[in-house]
């Protein structure tokens, strides 16, 4: 389960892209005021057709970064009441990376992304390096093949730079280790057959 809070006077429209890839088991908290309120019928529509709880919070306005301060509230209780929870916060201010740290060193799950795909992308990021840890022990290799995973779309691509860099043999060891990990990528290689 994770819980977006989404900071709509900052990000818009653009900030609920990627709504249709959250779950059953997500939930969507989106902050709006009087300042940004209004949906496009595209997000509209994607938000109706979202499988996650979306709640919407009306902000309180009247000073400056108000419904900034009642969103990071509103993230402290739900945190008191669920610490296990992973929680995000959407927006484009740079200060909410700050406050993911501070959770962060708290043993809290606390992320920020520019938008719901950023942050849906930062989750299977943090997913593959985790998953790679246990069959990578160089941490430099394990490094350069996390960013494969991540940049390129198709088997063939990670393998050719894989071997790129570690040569043939080494690749074909990397890339047995990391064929369940990238198995919804498209193409293949021979070492798929």
């Amino acid at each position: 389960m994770a819980i977006y809070l989404i900071d709509f006077e900052n990000v818009h429209s653009d900030g609920l892209k990627g709504i249709e890839q959250l779950s059953q088991t997500d939930i969507c908290y989106v902050f709006y005021s009087e300042h940004a309120g209004v949906l496009t019928f595209n997000i509209h529509k994607k938000i109706i057709e979202s499988r996650a709880k979306i709640y919407y919070v009306e902000a309180q306005v009247g000073m400056k970064n108000a419904l900034d301060f009642q969103l990071v509230s509103y993230l402290g209780y739900m945190i008191r009441e669920n610490q296990e929870a992973s929680y995000c916060v959407i927006s484009n201010d740079r200060a909410f990376a700050l406050v993911a740290d501070f959770w962060k060193n708290k043993g809290v799950d606390v992320a920020s992304a520019v938008s719901l795909a950023a942050a849906v992308r930062l989750k299977q990021n943090e997913k593959t390096a985790s998953q790679l840890s246990s069959l990578i022990p160089d941490r430099e290799e394990r490094e350069f093949v996390a960013k494969c995973i991540e940049e390129l779309s198709t088997k063939q691509g990670i393998n050719n730079r894989i071997a790129k860099k570690y040569g043939t043999t080494r690749a074909g060891e990397i890339y047995k280790l990391i064929k369940p990990l990238i198995a919804d990528k498209k193409g293949g290689t021979e070492k798929d057959a």
